[in-house]
């Protein structure tokens, strides 16, 4: 597997910026390669992290208060 490729789809995929075809190709590094899983695996819950921390405050208030 082209790591160098398969992060620069992975970022595209986080941006979602990926067109059909990239998208076709992400999804068969994902299947074939274990290493790619787990880098998905990884960058997703990195994201989803950075997410909730940076959410605004109001958002994580209301959370609390509803």
């Amino acid at each position: 597997m082209n790591i160098a490729k398969f992060e620069d789809l992975l970022g595209l995929y986080l941006d979602e910026g990926l067109s059909n075809e990239s998208m076709e190709e992400f999804e068969q590094m994902l299947l074939q390669s274990a290493e790619a899983r787990r880098t998905f695996s990884e960058q997703m819950n990195l994201h989803a992290m950075l997410r909730e921390f940076f959410r605004p405050t109001s958002v994580v208030q209301n959370r609390f208060t509803a």
